[in-house]
């Protein structure tokens, strides 16, 4: 990403308005400043000053290196390379988390701890949540270049490892992107994708009701979600990890305050400073939580009304977006893992981290990626 960004800023350099304003590099552009700008305005007041003004001042490089993927990928052949060379090695860490869940240890030596974790190594969760936003591409390739039933066993290689990973977020984005990828794929062939999905919903609860009986870590996290069925307070409170009492603070921080927030990536401090007394979540250096697990009170939080109404424009600007990509196997998958991360009905990982922010960078350039001549005028 660090070389890319400075290829980015060199197109910028020698193409100026062709490279940021032309094609899909506008519409990147443009949701872009939804997210930057709001990060810049929280930095002036923020609970953590040196935080807010270090992650705003390097935000611009996801900018410069999608800059740079956007003009990269302007011809077929190498969004085509991109998809396979992805979709090769998103199966190979499929196929690597898989002997772990069999063996105890993948290929790397690394064991099976609480979770399914494969090649991103001890205490690093990443693997079910990142595995579920890039599915659709293994998806996208192997129904383009395989047999049905090398995608049935694609398919059903990415559920088995996001299933044991026990992310109950990354469940729900896998969930989303199945429905999404099949109903645009049964469309494709022509039929209704109740036909596909019917099967795909029965496949993944024998799996489910498999791994419940095999895994006892999967089923402690299964039973530990069942108890939200009650429906009240404290079942749905403990079910979701603490999740309620933590929401409830992050909605008291952007109550207090509510124009530009409490800085962006400055929640640690915001959380301690409006915890009640006792507060689980408060360490005894005076921090707390590091972020809200859920994208609109993150948001909210860290970067007030404002950077809400710049999450509303993210949003508009992908649905916009969604329209023509369908067709297109690398930017609808890209598009797609995008838009189920984003997804506002579900708890999130953090939004401003590198990790995530990066992952989605890549993501977003690459679905507003177009042909060279998908915008000039007809002669």
């Amino acid at each position: 990403m660090f070389i890319m960004a400075i290829l980015g800023g060199v197109l910028i350099w020698k193409h100026g308005k062709e490279a940021v304003w032309e094609g899909g590099a506008r519409t990147f552009s443009l949701l872009f400043l939804c997210v930057w700008v709001p990060m810049a305005l929280s930095v002036p007041d923020s609970l953590w000053f040196e935080k807010s003004l270090s992650t705003t001042l390097t935000y611009p490089r996801i900018y410069l290196a999608g800059i740079f993927l956007i003009w990269m990928l302007r011809e077929e052949l190498p969004r085509q390379r991109l998809l396979k060379l992805a979709a090769w090695l998103l199966l190979f860490w499929v196929v690597d988390a898989l002997i772990q869940a069999v063996v105890g240890y993948n290929l790397l030596g690394y064991a099976y701890p609480d979770r399914l974790n494969g090649l991103f190594g001890p205490k690093n969760w990443k693997l079910g949540l990142t595995l579920a936003m890039l599915s659709p591409i293994v998806w996208e390739y192997v129904s383009r270049n395989g047999e049905k039933w090398h995608l049935a066993l694609a398919w059903l290689g990415t559920a088995t490892v996001v299933l044991l990973a026990s992310n109950r977020e990354s469940w729900v984005v896998f969930a989303l992107a199945t429905v999404m990828w099949v109903w645009v794929y049964a469309r494709r062939l022509g039929f209704h994708p109740l036909k596909l999905l019917g099967p795909i919903v029965l496949i993944a609860a024998v799996a489910g009701a498999g791994a419940y009986q095999a895994n006892p870590k999967f089923a402690q996290r299964v039973d530990q979600s069942i108890g939200a069925l009650d429906f009240s307070y404290e079942s749905l409170n403990v079910a979701s990890s603490l999740r309620l009492h933590l929401w409830k603070n992050a909605a008291t921080v952007l109550e207090n305050h509510p124009l530009n927030g409490a800085g962006v990536r400055s929640y640690r401090y915001a959380y301690a400073k409006y915890a009640e007394a006792n507060d689980p979540y408060v360490s005894p250096d005076g921090t707390g939580m590091i972020y809200a697990h859920q994208l609109l009170l993150e948001v909210g939080s860290e970067t007030g009304m404002i950077g809400l109404a710049g999450l509303v424009g993210v949003f508009v600007i992908l649905i916009r977006a969604s329209r023509g990509v369908s067709g297109r196997s690398l930017t609808w998958a890209a598009w797609l893992g995008a838009f189920v991360w984003l997804f506002p009905f579900n708890t999130h990982t953090a939004l401003y981290s590198a990790y995530w922010s990066l992952l989605l960078g890549w993501l977003i350039a690459i679905s507003f990626a177009r042909d060279r001549l998908a915008d000039a005028p007809n002669p």
